[in-house]
């Protein structure tokens, strides 16, 4: 967040300046928590989903995400499904503020997972339906095998992974590397 280290020596000459400094300072970080940002750092990431919740019937998948935290405007959640589950390559989809997912992916059996993310932090741990992660079958008729999956976020070029949402911030490309 902002911080002015000059304000110190301002506080004995004009008090009034320094009242009034202090609170520019004060609302443009509520107005950078509010709207999930930080200039200087990324923010924290939010707490682990609760859980995941995954059924499939005729191709469709079903997903409810349960999260229980005390959230702030502007969390987004992004669920994720793999063939494997090591979630190698996963399909990402994002959900926006929605805790539930409905889709369509014909006679597939997939593994899934969910995390949440704010604009201007990392990602929260993802969270896998079961531990270890079950597969769930889709059932129905079969539709096309799926094209690879491109990842999301911000990522180096030629890297695909999972569970980066917008991408992981801070730090430089090795440390991001290593997040993953």
């Amino acid at each position: 967040m902002l911080t002015v280290a000059q304000l110190a020596p301002i506080k004995d000459r004009d008090p009034y300046l320094y009242e009034t400094l202090t609170k520019i300072v004060a609302a443009v970080n509520a107005a950078g928590r509010r709207a999930g940002f930080d200039p200087s750092n990324p923010l924290p990431a939010p707490q682990p989903i609760a859980s995941l919740a995954v059924q499939a019937s005729n191709g469709w998948f079903d997903l409810t995400i349960s999260d229980p935290s005390d959230a702030r405007p502007g969390l987004f959640y992004f669920a994720e499904s793999d063939t494997t589950p090591a979630f190698a390559a996963p399909r990402v989809y994002f959900l926006g503020a929605s805790r539930n997912h409905y889709v369509q992916l014909g006679n597939q059996t997939l593994y899934w997972r969910a995390y949440s993310q704010y604009i201007g932090s990392n990602p929260s741990p993802p969270v896998s339906f079961g531990t270890p992660p079950i597969a769930v079958a889709g059932g129905g008729s079969s539709g096309p095998a799926p094209l690879p999956s491109a990842g999301s976020g911000v990522l180096p070029r030629g890297i695909v992974r999972g569970g980066n949402g917008f991408g992981i911030l801070g730090g430089s490309r090795a440390q991001r590397n290593s997040v993953l």
